[in-house]
């Protein structure tokens, strides 16, 4: 790499650490709508290399700018644009930083130091990707290649050589330890309804399994998807209607998809409710933007948990893996 070249690196973004749910959804990126937003931010900063990371605890742009003072603006403009977000509302949620700095974030997020269960598998296949995306639309270049090809090595080290992975080490383990405490003995008599069949979704139904769940049904619009993940199981598929009546027998439902709108709303639930006969319903929103409306958690006989409130649960995973913060950013 060129002398010099690292300075030009530039990162602005917000996570949870940062921004609460609520702006955090207005921000994310959808995998499917990626390539064209990476393209239109591109054109809209002027930028020659350009990753995005959406995921859903944070949005952050890795750049390469030989002038921070012209490009920080032009970010903040379209993040702002595309948020529905008055600038001085969304700036006191952004972080940004440059060269060494970007770059310590950057292998701090790949290798999970800066998650919110610090040492999770999932951030850095979502690294991955965002970079492969970027790196298909010719969109990065001698700078963000040689960094994200160094922070995805790294990751691979840090897991290798410490033990920042040991125990619950992910969303999917977190809601399988909610499950146990709320149902304990009963978890396999459970029934549990999966919404969504991408990589969150399987992840979490792996977990399940490990643990005896009674029966699952898989649920997403693309029907071989579901069907495959259903065949993972030996469980079931349902489409989405069939879904939202299903929700009247089981006790668990877990949703995540990438709809940028809510899967299931306070007229569902009123339709099903009485059916239920007073069993409580447990539900699981791991998406951003969130996919159950949020309003039902103060509803009777619901109890609903989305991607922040799984922070509080996770503190013990937290307190186990601090001590190899050392070792790692060594």
């Amino acid at each position: 790499m060129p002398k010099g070249m690292m300075t030009d690196l530039l990162v602005v973004g917000l996570s949870h650490r940062t921004a609460p749910l609520a702006v955090r959804e207005r921000l994310a990126v959808p995998g499917r709508d990626l390539p064209a937003v990476l393209a239109e931010l591109r054109t809209h900063a002027e930028l020659s290399e350009l990753v995005l990371l959406s995921t859903c605890n944070r949005v952050e742009c890795y750049t390469r700018t030989a002038d921070p003072g012209r490009t920080l603006p032009a970010l903040l403009a379209f993040l702002s644009a595309s948020s529905r977000l008055d600038p001085a509302a969304l700036e006191p949620h952004l972080y940004r930083a440059t060269g060494r700095c970007a770059a310590a974030h950057l292998f701090r997020v790949t290798t999970g130091l800066d998650s919110m269960i610090p040492g999770e598998s999932e951030i850095t296949a979502q690294v991955k990707q965002a970079y492969l995306t970027a790196h298909a639309q010719r969109a990065t270049g001698p700078l963000l290649n040689r960094c994200f090809q160094k922070a995805l090595h790294c990751a691979k080290l840090v897991r290798a050589q410490t033990g920042i992975a040991d125990g619950r080490g992910s969303v999917g383990s977190v809601v399988v330890e909610l499950a146990r405490q709320l149902f304990q003995d009963r978890l396999s008599r459970c029934e549990v309804l999966l919404w969504g069949a991408g990589k969150a979704a399987e992840a979490t139904l792996r977990h399940l399994m490990k643990i005896g769940i009674g029966q699952v049904w898989v649920v997403n619009r693309t029907q071989a998807k579901a069907q495959d993940l259903a065949v993972l199981c030996q469980g079931g598929w349902l489409s989405w209607e069939q879904a939202r009546r299903h929700l009247a027998h089981v006790d668990i439902a877990i949703v995540c998809t990438q709809a940028p709108h809510y899967v299931i709303d306070r007229s569902d639930l009123e339709a099903i409710l009485p059916q239920r006969a007073g069993r409580p319903l447990f539900l699981v929103d791991l998406a951003v933007p969130r996919n159950i409306d949020p309003t039902l958690k103060t509803q009777p006989g619901l109890r609903l948990y989305n991607i922040d409130d799984l922070d509080a649960i996770a503190g013990a995973a937290h307190d186990r893996r601090r001590g190899e913060f050392d070792r790692c950013e060594a």
